[in-house]
């Protein structure tokens, strides 16, 4: 009798560690797309972003992480999309966060077009753009550049990768941007081309393209550029300076022109086939 009890306890237990290796293992059976935050030290502040967690994530195996700018918006929304094509097994499954950006209007600053009527900026146009305030009543932004990049890059990128146990290696870094968000990106692969592997940069407004050094002795980050037929004449120049830096340095850039204008239209579909051939199964 006693012998029977022993190897009933000695099953449970296994079961029990079975059934715990498999809920560490396997987080969700469904795929999920969630909002969380961090408080910023370099900000000051809460910041919000999304966090899409493919079907059957677990904790013991490693993903691309695509991190994207303007999170909370349907340019980074892009739940329906992913669970299709993984499902589909189009694409290895992914782990995409979005950050937010913050929309309050930044009060001492504003911009005025050609008719004269005042526009007024707020702290996402300072975020995402270096714009270099100068005055002394714009104090509250003078480093909000620099801040956000220290928090997208040292808070956000090790949060994530620590919280979903990721080994933070930077071949399985991606960054998602369009507009000023993509104008950050292209300032981020710039400044710190250690970080992310692969940037995905769409209708870029800003990122001092022309004015920024480029190193003909560093490898920079494989870039796929896309800028609309129906946009800014500039952006096309843009687009071949960086085919000329990136020749200079023997990096990898894929830019090409899409026909349409500045809409999340036009990049939804870009984003669509550039992770269909970045991410495809092989």
């Amino acid at each position: 009798m006693a012998k029977m009890k022993n190897i009933l306890l000695i099953g449970f237990v296994c079961l029990l560690m079975f059934s715990c290796k498999t809920k560490k293992e396997i987080i969700f059976a469904e795929s999920k797309f969630i909002t969380d935050s961090i408080y910023s030290i370099y900000l000051k502040e809460y910041r919000k972003h999304n966090v899409y967690l493919p079907k059957d994530f677990s904790l013991n195996k490693n993903y691309p992480i695509i991190f994207a700018t303007d999170g909370g918006t349907s340019i980074t929304d892009k739940k329906t999309e992913l669970d299709s094509l993984i499902n589909k097994k189009i694409i290895k499954p992914i782990i995409l966060i979005a950050s937010f950006s913050n929309n309050k209007i930044a009060d001492s600053t504003s911009t005025t077009l050609g008719n004269g009527k005042k526009v007024y900026l707020n702290y996402r146009n300072f975020e995402y753009v270096d714009r270099k305030p100068i005055r002394e009543e714009d104090s509250l932004i003078v480093d909000r550049f620099n801040n956000h990049k220290s928090y997208f890059m040292n808070e956000l990128i090790t949060k994530i990768e620590k919280t979903y146990n990721q080994k933070g290696k930077k071949q399985n870094r991606y960054f998602y941007g369009v507009s000023n968000g993509a104008g950050f990106g292209i300032s981020l692969l710039n400044s710190n081309p250690e970080l992310i592997g692969t940037y995905f940069c769409f209708s870029t407004f800003g990122g001092d393209v022309q004015t920024n050094v480029w190193n003909k002795k560093t490898i920079y980050p494989n870039l796929f550029l896309r800028y609309g037929s129906e946009e800014p004449f500039f952006l096309k120049e843009e687009a071949e300076h960086l085919n000329s830096k990136y020749a200079e340095s023997n990096s990898i850039i894929d830019a090409k022109q899409f026909k349409g204008g500045h809409s999340n239209k036009y990049w939804k579909n870009e984003f669509i086939e550039i992770i269909c051939m970045v991410m495809k199964i092989k």
